[in-house]
């Protein structure tokens, strides 16, 4: 067996967990969030929910009871002075810039005295926009009983007939549709036009509230301590870029946030987030546009920070609290 799956056997076939859990590596945990809410209730993308706000409340209170929870000023501190990581450190991390990190999320983190890093989509912020990935989810469950191939898939998906029921299988589906999405040779913008040409219909964005913050929310939340980062400006995939589209990806959504809440930007979270969607031929770009380190969405504990400071790994939040299943989680992602 892999040591990986000796590793996952140990700590869920054996109980074992709790032991392992007073020997976790002392490093750097970075625990990304991204909508919270309840994903049952949503027309469109269940799978960007990581969790309701009471099981966000049970997180943090864990976190806090476990870790020696930081800032990213605390973290840029570490950088800069090289200071070795002699415990268990956690940040915790929210993308994209959803109004629900401001109603439902900051005010579980003010009330508990935790900070935490805000990623935001600055091309989102105060836009009547259906971001990509909630787009695909809406036309998925339009479509309801058939089976779905676009032109650059090999092989299709059936969905089901109760799609829209926000059940577990549903959720499934719709997340093995994005992961065929972001896997496809074909760019995400072709791939949502055969799937607007498939279902026949549009979502109307004029009128209502907007699904993201607007700029007096996120500086309400820096006013008291919240700190905030880049994560891009439109939310392409960066490795399906040219230069030129990175680097204005890069510094646009920079300058649009330091002028709008009158702060230095130098985080960066990349858009996606797994390893094929960034490369280290761009770290040199990212530092020439003042960013001092970036966030991916791998699940992996952070012990060399000055080495991996452009590639800095995250353990991805998305389901209820399970005291056991998050210890696992973080166990998995450090060295036993």
């Amino acid at each position: 067996m892999r040591i990986s799956a000796v590793k996952r056997y140990l700590l869920k076939g054996s109980g074992l967990s709790p032991l392992f859990w007073r020997k976790r590596t002392k490093g750097l945990y970075c625990f990304n969030f991204h909508r919270i809410g309840d994903w049952r209730q949503t027309e469109f993308d269940p799978c960007v929910y990581s969790c309701t706000g009471e099981d966000l409340a049970k997180y943090v209170e864990f976190i806090k009871c476990n870790f020696r929870v930081i800032s990213l000023d605390d973290l840029k501190e570490i950088l800069a002075k090289d200071l070795p990581i002699v415990e268990p450190l956690a940040l915790l991390t929210f993308d994209d810039g959803y109004r629900d990190n401001y109603e439902v999320a900051y005010p579980v983190l003010k009330k508990a005295s935790v900070p935490a890093t805000f990623f935001i989509t600055t091309s989102l912020v105060e836009s009547h926009v259906v971001p990509w990935w909630d787009e695909i989810a809406w036309h998925v469950k339009q479509c309801a009983g058939l089976d779905i191939k676009l032109s650059s898939w090999d092989s299709s998906i059936q969905i089901s007939p109760g799609i829209a029921e926000g059940t577990f299988s549903s959720k499934g589906q719709i997340r093995a549709v994005l992961q065929k999405v972001k896997a496809g040779q074909a760019s995400v913008d072709s791939q949502l036009d055969e799937l607007r040409a498939l279902t026949g219909k549009s979502i109307k964005e004029e009128g209502g509230e907007s699904m993201f913050m607007s700029w007096s929310q996120i500086r309400a939340m820096v006013d008291t301590g919240m700190t905030v980062g880049a994560h891009s400006h439109s939310h392409q995939v960066f490795t399906g870029l040219s230069e030129d589209e990175l680097k204005f990806e890069l510094s646009h959504s920079k300058q649009l946030l330091e002028s709008n809440l009158d702060m230095e930007i130098s985080a960066l979270s990349y858009p996606v987030g797994a390893v094929s969607t960034y490369s280290s031929s761009m770290f040199a770009e990212i530092e020439q546009q003042g960013y001092q380190l970036a966030f991916s969405f791998n699940a992996h504990t952070n012990i060399n920070l000055q080495k991996n400071r452009f590639q800095l790994g995250r353990i991805p939040v998305d389901s209820a609290f399970d005291q056991r299943a998050f210890m696992e989680s973080c166990l998995l992602a450090s060295k036993l």
